[in-house]
């Protein structure tokens, strides 16, 4: 499948990984020059008709365009199967940052949960529903943003007996009840999915955790609604009403719409950037139903009471007690009266008056404070496009507004120069507000500049200025070229290649040392073993040391740091030169005192057993 080209369009670069339904590969659209994610479906649901079928009808979404959500480009035909050619995402799954690091601080989850909803608003309002949201499929990025992948899969999945089992067991944590029982998905049910990772994000579990699907299925019929506050007690009350609401069992009770429950989110992300109080519910905005007193006939004639449950005892022990006589309850209030007639009349003018000066003060502090008090005035946003990100931010700055920053390749603008941003310039914005803004990493496409006859060092930052990186360094004699200057590179200058291509270099080493020339054939035949059956005596020059430039450049996969082993064998054995952890990219170079004129290098990843890389040098004799 590597450097195969689909459709004529498609240049597939390397494999990304595979789930339950997908090969998923990395490519590059010759068109536009984009790279693309292509999605190939695996062998068992290639051959499923209905999968198939209802799968193609995902290209009816490929209009749905939001900063939130992995765009679908197009679904390709291949071999009889449909393929998916959809946004590239580089970045975490929320699933594998929930099991790394939650549970998340407050803000974080808030953020979070309103780019799903922003999301899910859009895609309601173009009239499609998700139908398998789960932390899975949301993509964060390294900058922080935030993309759900996967729309369109609802109606395959509804579609197959065979894809829906395969899926249940990890969708079953965030199906809606009505969903488990066979009704379609519908927008409630993608809002339940939203609170049910709401919870996971605040508490590192999900809200019926089960080791099977029908475990789960099974709490979730029969135990009540949880509270994320039962695990994670710095939960407030009403992200904890957002929670409950949004899991409600019945659809008709939980969030009408995505931008309600929008709203309820945003206004728990002002209050902590403001310092707001979080005490209400959204409870507290729905009808309470009072019920009746008894009738005096009830009273009179009361029916024959229930055995009592412990919720019942509980509920009378905490609830007040009504006056049980007329005559009692006017006992009382004379009591009261009498208590009343105690008190000095002087201290209750006095206590009237402290009070009455109080009030008066509080008022006028009020009435001062709402005279003088200004809101922070709205000012117009600036039009960031074209700037450099460095007077972007200043700019921001001034506006008192916050830059969500996304760099992605762009054709038109030069590197760190902002070609996009989602507040029209011009436009009030409130002080506070975040904006997102994208910032052009350039051409994906650069020129490679010539480095021949230049220092090694002069050469690797120029090839830095253009957008590239040092490949592979090797060295050999050459009597024009100075010591530690280019003789060969690859790719030549002047050709167009991808930005970030290594560049691999030959450097001279100077004028051949008279002692390394080949031996004249006379003289070793001279110097031969008489008897000629003994072996050639051990040269002299293999116990002196000899240097060798290592030069390693971690590959990259997109999984982030990694642990770099790289191990040496040379006339002496083996040794361990690195152990260490690297990011993707990192240049590992090294001078090295080896002996012998032959070098092994391998170079291990993580725990794999394997090398990556293992390759042998050659080293001429040289200075010590």
């Amino acid at each position: 499948m590597i450097s195969r080209l689909i459709k004529h369009r498609y240049e597939v670069l390397e494999r990304l990984g595979e789930g339950t339904f997908f090969q998923v590969f990395k490519a590059r659209d010759r068109t536009t020059g984009r790279i693309v994610v292509v999605k190939a479906l695996q062998p068992l649901f290639a051959r499923d008709a209905d999968f198939c079928s209802a799968l193609r009808t995902a290209s009816s979404i490929t209009g749905l365009n939001h900063p939130n959500v992995a765009a679908l480009y197009e679904v390709l035909e291949d071999d009889g199967a449909p393929m998916l050619v959809a946004e590239f995402v580089r970045g975490m799954n929320l699933k594998e940052r929930i099991r790394r690091l939650a549970p998340f601080s407050l803000a974080v989850a808030v953020d979070f949960a309103i780019a799903i909803a922003e999301a899910l608003q859009a895609a309601h309002h173009a009239g499609v529903v998700h139908g398998d949201l789960r932390p899975q499929n949301v993509v964060i990025s390294p900058e922080g943003a935030v993309k759900v992948t996967d729309f369109g899969m609802a109606q395959a999945l509804a579609a197959s007996r065979q894809a829906s089992a395969s899926n249940l067991a990890r969708a079953v944590y965030y199906q809606a009840p009505e969903v488990a029982e066979g009704r379609p998905a519908s927008i409630p049910s993608d809002l339940y999915a939203l609170g049910a990772m709401l919870y996971e994000m605040l508490t590192g579990s999900a809200p019926f955790p089960g080791e099977t699907p029908s475990a789960v299925e099974q709490k979730r019929q029969n135990e009540p609604t949880p509270s994320p506050r039962h695990l994670n007690p710095g939960v407030p009350r009403s992200v904890e009403g957002i929670v409950l609401k949004a899991l409600q069992k019945r659809p008709e009770q939980r969030y009408r719409s995505a931008a309600d429950l929008l709203n309820d989110l945003k206004s728990v992300r002002d209050a902590l950037r403001f310092g707001k109080s979080l005490s209400w519910t959204p409870a507290d905005n729905e009808p309470v139903t009072v019920a009746p007193k008894p009738t005096p006939a009830a009273v009179e004639a009361p029916a024959a009471a229930p055995p009592p449950t412990k919720e019942s005892v509980a509920v009378r022990r905490a609830a007040p007690q009504e006056p049980e006589a007329p005559v009692e309850g006017a006992a009382r209030m004379s009591a009261t009266r009498a208590s009343d007639d105690r008190i000095s009349p002087f201290l209750k003018i006095a206590l009237a008056t402290v009070i009455v000066i109080i009030l008066g003060t509080v008022l006028v502090g009020v009435s001062f404070w709402m005279a003088t008090f200004k809101p922070p005035e709205e000012q117009k946003f600036p039009n960031l496009v074209g700037m450099k990100i460095e007077d972007a931010r200043a700019a921001a700055e001034k506006a008192n507004v916050r830059l969500m920053e996304h760099e992605e390749f762009n054709e038109e603008r030069e590197p760190g120069v902002i070609y996009r941003a989602d507040w029209e310039p011009g436009r009030p914005i409130r002080p506070g507000r975040s904006v997102n803004v994208w910032i052009s990493k350039g051409s994906r496409m650069v020129w490679v500049p010539k480095v021949l006859q230049m220092p090694g060092q002069e050469a690797e930052a120029k090839l830095k200025e253009a957008g590239l990186t040092l490949g592979a360094v090797d060295r050999r004699y050459d009597d024009k070229v100075p010591y530690d200057y280019v003789i060969v590179q690859n790719p030549r200058a002047g050709k167009r290649v991808r930005r970030g291509e290594p560049v691999n270099l030959i450097l001279s080493d100077g004028v051949k040392p008279q002692e390394d020339l080949p031996p004249d054939p006379d003289q070793s035949q001279n110097n031969s073993d008489p008897g000629g059956g003994g072996a050639a005596p051990p040269d002299p020059e293999d116990t002196q040391p000899r240097n060798y430039n290592l030069n390693v450049r971690v590959r990259g996969t997109g999984q982030g740091q990694r642990q770099v082993r790289i191990e040496l064998e040379d006339a002496l054995g083996k040794r361990t030169l690195i152990d260490e952890r690297h990011n993707e990219g990192d240049l590992i170079s090294q001078k090295v005192e080896v002996y012998g004129g032959r070098v092994i290098v391998r170079v291990y990843y993580d725990d794999n057993p394997t090398p990556v890389l293992e390759e042998t040098k050659i080293i001429p004799r040289g200075r010590p």
